[in-house]
């Protein structure tokens, strides 16, 4: 009982041990593997209230319309890769950036719009977070194809 009360006091004194670059990446991969799977509750759950995301079809959409779009499948992917090359933070701040490889699912917006038959396509993104009641919030995205030089 007394470790318990030991950890206790060390988590109300220290509430910001787990703001840090491990938990802040353990966030952006859970996020990433609710998009890779459709899971639009997952995605729900993780959203910040003022979410939103300047989407790779040029357009920014709230959390209300980015939910709605997962929900009925307008967003998705066949193939769906990540790669991590920047994380900072500062405060309750923190941003995750790199590279991703999706392939749009056909029935989602991005298939629909492209004619390659569904070819895996590369872009930059920017997932930004706050940290905020002990967690980490989603709170802005932005996603472009990398054009070809």
């Amino acid at each position: 009982m007394r470790l318990f009360g030991i950890l206790a006091a060390s988590l109300i004194a220290f509430p910001a041990l787990a703001q840090d670059e491990g938990s802040l990446r353990q966030a952006d991969a859970a996020q990433h593997q609710a998009a890779r799977t459709r899971d639009a509750d997952a995605l729900d759950a993780m959203m910040h209230q003022a979410f939103a995301v300047n989407s790779p079809e040029g357009e920014i959409w709230s959390r209300e319309r980015t939910l709605a779009l997962w929900r009925n499948r307008g967003i998705g992917h066949d193939r769906f890769d990540r790669f991590v090359e920047n994380v900072s933070l500062d405060g309750n701040v923190g941003v995750v950036a790199g590279r991703e490889i999706v392939q749009p699912s056909t029935d989602s917006i991005a298939g629909k719009r492209r004619a390659d038959g569904g070819q895996p396509v590369e872009r930059r993104f920017t997932n930004v977070w706050l940290w905020k009641d002990g967690r980490w919030w989603f709170f802005a995205r932005h996603a472009n194809e990398k054009v070809a030089k």
